[in-house]
């Protein structure tokens, strides 16, 4: 390893060995690693420093705003999506209850789906409330 220089890895004639290689690589590794960590604690820093200005809040004071907007509308990873429904349409109660198993017996989603719709519809239950086991298609004995 007493080998690697620069000059040696920039010169095609020579050839590289396998663990310089492979120090190479894990030192272009590293320094990648190592600049993205510093590019995460500047803009930590920089955000922390923003956040905590009062003389910058002062002076600018539609900045709380934005940002509070923006951070209304950044909510696409978490589970609860209440900032993405319309203020107008109220949050309906929704009853409780698993769908469970379903099994299909000589029948496809398609109709399935359909079959449980025209039942709930035709029952005035919630679709939620009603517990399917099986759907099978039956045949006509006239054939």
């Amino acid at each position: 390893m007493g080998s690697l220089l620069l000059s040696g890895v920039l010169d095609k004639n020579q050839h590289i060995s396998v663990t310089d290689a492979l120090l190479l690589a894990v030192i272009g590794i590293a320094i990648v690693f190592i600049v993205l960590i510093a590019l995460m604690l500047i803009v930590t820093i920089v955000g922390k420093i923003f956040d905590g200005s009062e003389k910058l809040q002062k002076e600018h004071p539609e900045w709380g705003e934005k940002i509070a907007s923006v951070k209304a509308k950044m909510t696409f990873w978490k589970k609860d999506k209440e900032a993405d429904a319309p203020a107008e349409v109220e949050k309906a109660e929704l009853a409780s209850g698993t769908c469970g198993e379903l099994k299909l017996i000589n029948t496809d989603e398609r109709d399935a789906a359909m079959i449980m719709a025209i039942v709930a519809d035709s029952t005035g239950t919630p679709l939620n409330e009603l517990r399917f086991k099986s759907i099978k298609k039956v045949e006509d004995e006239e054939k």
